[in-house]
């Protein structure tokens, strides 16, 4: 008996593991805005995951609650995350076509007029946009928790703030030395533009390290590197006296640094939105007030286990993976006690595992 997808989009489930196999071919990322991947690698991934090992492998701290068995993520909109199940973050969002998507669908599959290939494209087009919605969500939550972790101190905190939806309440302590956190002498503040010396307290830094640690990045918020540029000493250090009112952009701060041998400046943009109920906040999860300090190379991995569906594959439902995240693509109608809706889902069980925090250093700017 030939396999039937329970989807609408039936066969054609099969060109999204396709399309990704031709991004991954062409060494492309279909998502160029999650940053994490730049500083981590996937681990191999793991039928399970022995959380005890993990902890004290990595010198992590998580306090985590505990859940039932079966305990099944939320059914969300476009965004929103995530449960902690049993030892594993497992991420997850799963998205239903809305009525009109779904009248969409039937709409072109009823067409006589369109050709069927055009018909095909068409469809393949709609269903992606939607898988990409939900491998973005998984992603970026993945993106929240490193850099959230990376920026303040090497803690990250699930809450009411960060994970309304997902009901986990826990906090990851990556345990950055306390020797490799710094506070500026004098806070960076509008008030302070005129006297504040932020060289002097990058360069406190970069000085207590050069026994431990090479340094190649300067990792921080573009409102930072814009309050370098208009304080005073930064303008004096850059251009002289004379020249002190001409204007100061990071490529200025960059040469700089690169002619005297020290680490470049780069800009961190990330926003996400996290959803409560029918509310979907914008959220940045690098904390502003930071700069934070980084070697050469990678900064740690991504642990993770085989999703659920990958052990044990339930039939009428198609299957994809972007990377380590599972796609799953499946319909309900009147046998499931369902009016007929399509669903997405996208989830990954997965930690960043910031393996480097001994070389990596802050810097508070302000309070």
């Amino acid at each position: 008996m030939e396999f039937q997808y329970s989807s609408i989009f039936g066969d054609l489930t099969k060109n999204v593991q396709l399309r990704f196999d031709a991004i991954s071919e062409k060494n492309k990322k279909l998502f160029d805005n999650a940053i994490f991947e730049k500083y981590l690698d996937w681990d191999t991934p793991t039928v399970g995951l022995d959380f005890e090992e993990l902890l004290g492998q990595y010198n992590i701290t998580v306090a985590a609650p505990t859940l039932g068995t079966d305990s099944k993520e939320a059914i969300l909109g476009t965004e929103g995350l995530q449960t902690l199940k049993e030892t594993i973050l497992n991420h997850a969002i799963t998205r239903p076509l809305t009525i009109q998507e779904y009248r969409k669908v039937l709409q072109i599959l009823d067409s006589k007029s369109l050709p069927d290939r055009t018909k095909t494209q068409q469809l393949v087009d709609l269903m992606f946009g939607n898988v990409r919605t939900v491998v973005d969500g998984v992603l970026s939550k993945l993106d929240v928790i490193f850099l959230g972790a990376l920026s303040n101190e090497g803690q990250f905190t699930l809450d009411d703030t960060t994970n309304p939806e997902g009901g986990v309440r826990t906090t990851i302590n990556y345990n950055q030395p306390g020797e490799n956190i710094a506070t500026a002498s004098t806070y960076w503040t509008d008030g302070n533009l005129s006297t504040v010396d932020c060289f002097e307290d990058i360069l406190g830094v970069i000085d207590a390290a050069q026994d431990k640690v090479a340094f190649a990045k300067i990792l921080c918020a573009p409102s930072v590197i814009s309050y370098m540029c208009r304080s005073a000493k930064v303008k004096q250090m850059i251009w002289g006296t004379d020249k002190s009112a001409r204007m100061v952009q990071l490529k200025d701060l960059n040469d700089y640094m690169q002619s005297n041998g020290f680490p470049v400046f780069e800009t961190v943009r990330r926003q996400v939105r996290i959803q409560n109920g029918q509310q979907r906040t914008p959220y940045s999860p690098w904390n502003a007030k930071n700069m934070v300090f980084i070697p050469e190379g990678k900064l740690g991995t991504i642990k993770n286990a085989w999703a659920n569906s990958e052990l044990r594959p339930e039939p009428g439902v198609s299957y994809s993976n972007y990377g380590r995240v599972r796609v799953s693509q499946w319909g309900a109608g009147e046998t499931q006690g369902s009016n007929g809706v399509e669903f997405i889902k996208a989830e990954a069980y997965a930690l960043p595992v910031i393996t480097e925090m001994n070389g990596i250093y802050t810097l508070k700017t302000n309070v």
